[in-house]
């Protein structure tokens, strides 16, 4: 009985992962070319850039693309003097996580990573009436979702491939 009961929550944790896919991001983030000096900085949690825009540039030096600013993989770079905060639009690989507070009980959902590292948490479709707040009525515990207060939804958890 003890091993139909380990072999059903095992199920029920393979089940709870909706689907692996690769998902769109962009972010800001700064980055400068101290001296004129060539500076690189990994994009945590992207597989691969798919755009690096200036928003804002911030050295008199000129940024312009593929020359003084540019992207590798899940790399960007900045040279000659170029200082700008950038937006980033990257894919990275996320998985779509069902988790449900039935009849307000608080529920922890593991998350199988395989082997990949969590880097965030969204809700991406609620499904219950009660509110679902990041951080209030569901968090990440290590590799695990928990939800409370009647929060029930789809979470998007995002990975790095580090």
């Amino acid at each position: 009985m003890l091993a139909f009961k380990v072999l059903m929550c095992s199920l029920l944790v393979i089940a709870s992962i909706l689907s692996m896919t690769s998902a769109t991001t962009c972010t800001d983030t700064q980055l400068s070319s101290s001296g004129y000096r060539y500076n690189s900085k990994v994009i945590i949690g992207a597989t691969r850039i798919l755009t690096m825009d200036v928003r804002r540039k911030l050295s008199q030096s000129s940024c312009n693309s593929g020359y003084s600013y540019g992207h590798n993989g899940n790399t960007i770079w900045v040279n000659h003097g170029c200082r700008a905060i950038f937006t980033i639009c990257y894919e990275g690989i996320s998985a779509t996580v069902s988790c449900s507070s039935n009849k307000f009980q608080p529920a922890t959902c593991p998350i199988s990573t395989g082997g990949k590292h969590i880097v965030g948490l969204e809700l991406k479709q609620q499904i219950s009436s009660s509110p679902c707040v990041l951080d209030e009525s569901f968090y990440l515990i290590g590799n695990a979702i928990r939800v409370i207060d009647g929060c029930r939804g789809l979470f998007r958890v995002k990975f790095a491939n580090y």
